[in-house]
């Protein structure tokens, strides 16, 4: 298929209208030309800046602006005076029905979640009657991390307590139903539950831990979740900012801590019907002979989209590999993974890997958009070039989260998370994360 820069195919190709059969030779042109693959970006990057000036949804607050309105709000008045807030209001009749499919969901997702393990919804609907305002998640679902892949029994498991165990399964089992019906909508909604909940005490968590290392002698395919919760981060600065102490280990929840910030591998990337995967690799700051590998999904700017994801290694180049957060409950099965990408979303995870000789390939990510094969990506080692400082400041993240939770034990030191850093200041650094620096420092002088 023969295109030029401004072809209208571009857009339409982004916006994921074209046909199955021209929709993959788009592909295959923006692959084979640096300079559509420039005018993809600038389409891009015009789409972002009308849907930010046109949208009227609001910024994301920075976690200690979030703390600062709780606190006030603690201690508000309580005469139970209402203060109505200014919203946009839309008369267009296209949302009338999103609009309503989404409640009716909400709804579902709601009952689902309410019902106790092996309640029949009809035959207990008038004997067990649950009046509670739809929309919501139990507080004892919203405490649970999002699910992980599976990952390789340890002993430790059996120390679990059956009783807690089976709280806790009951618990999964209503997140799980809840993401397989519509995962974008429960961790919205489980992030509403715990944005207006207090702090949770460190027995309220879940009992977690670190994920294996997985030799590829044994298992050589990670499957990959596209979304995760984003509470992690404001419990932990709570914790060093207000009671001026370490938050408990099951509170750092590295995924949810990564995700609180824009990243952008400046690797290899591949498109497919306007969700872009883009990767990265750096050295790891811990372990000399591993290296971290960034993986990026960032969503279509219109809709969201189903995509699945794996990593796949080949065990002559890869000895073993582990991925960074997602800690699982002991003797608790995880649940489906996350699939949907919402419009506009960038979920980063973060892989070690360790290669079995220096340069060697790492693998590769094998990925689909809506049930479509999208083109494989090829993983590299760290070159001689310099990584970006999104690749830094996604390693200090890291580095920082398994300090918190010293796992693995003892690995990580003050020293070498103070270096990584100290490395990472600078005049243009954003603000969300210069006070994440000066976080790091309060939780290393408390």
């Amino acid at each position: 298929m023969k295109l030029h820069s401004e072809d209208p195919r571009l857009t339409a190709y982004l916006l994921g209208e074209l046909p199955a059969d021209d929709n993959a030779a788009v592909e295959r042109s923006i692959a084979a030309d640096p300079a559509l693959q420039l005018a993809i970006k600038e389409i891009e990057t015009a789409q972002r800046f009308l849907t930010d000036s046109l949208s009227p949804g609001s910024k994301k607050l920075l976690p200690r602006q979030r703390d600062q309105i709780l606190k006030a709000a603690r201690h508000a008045d309580q005469s139970g005076k209402v203060t109505p807030l200014a919203s946009h209001k839309r008369t267009l009749k296209p949302l009338i029905v999103p609009l309503a499919a989404a409640a009716i969901i909400t709804l579902a997702i709601f009952l689902l979640l309410q019902l106790p393990s092996g309640t029949d919804p009809i035959s207990d609907a008038d004997s067990n009657p649950k009046p509670a305002q739809p929309g919501t998640v139990t507080l004892e679902i919203a405490l649970l991390p999002a699910p992980g892949p599976p990952d390789t029994p340890s002993s430790a498991d059996s120390d679990i307590r059956p009783a807690a165990s089976s709280g806790i399964a009951n618990s999964v089992a209503g997140r799980s139903a809840a993401m397989e019906e519509n995962g974008d909508l429960f961790l919205r909604k489980v992030a509403d539950r715990l944005a207006g909940s207090p702090p949770p005490e460190a027995t309220d968590l879940p009992q977690l831990r670190a994920r294996s290392t997985i030799n590829t002698n044994e298992q050589n395919t990670l499957p990959l979740p596209v979304h995760c919760g984003n509470s992690s981060l404001a419990w932990i600065t709570r914790s060093i900012r207000e009671a001026r102490k370490l938050p408990p280990a099951n509170a750092v929840r590295l995924e949810e801590v990564l995700n609180q910030f824009a990243l952008r591998p400046a690797g290899p990337a591949s498109i497919s019907q306007g969700v872009t995967l883009s990767t990265e690799s750096i050295s790891c700051p811990w372990k000399p002979s591993a290296t971290l590998l960034l993986v990026s999904f960032r969503g279509a700017n219109d809709i969201s989209r189903e995509v699945t994801a794996s990593f796949q290694t080949d065990p002559s180049k890869v000895r073993r590999f582990r991925l960074m957060g997602f800690a699982p409950i002991p003797g608790i099965e995880p649940g489906p993974l996350p699939t949907r990408l919402p419009a506009g979303q960038i979920t980063t995870l973060v892989i070690e890997v360790e290669p079995a000789s220096p340069g060697a390939d790492l693998g590769s990510i094998q990925w689909s958009v809506n049930g479509s094969t999208a083109p494989d990506l090829s993983l590299t080692a760290p070159g001689d070039s310099e990584p970006s400082d999104d690749a830094r400041f996604a390693a200090l993240v890291c580095t920082f989260c398994q300090w918190l939770s010293n796992r693995p034990a003892g690995e990580i030191d003050s020293d070498l998370l103070a270096a990584l850093a100290r490395e990472t200041v600078s005049d243009t650094l954003p603000a969300d994360r210069a006070d994440f620096l000066n976080l790091i420092d309060q939780a290393l002088h408390r």
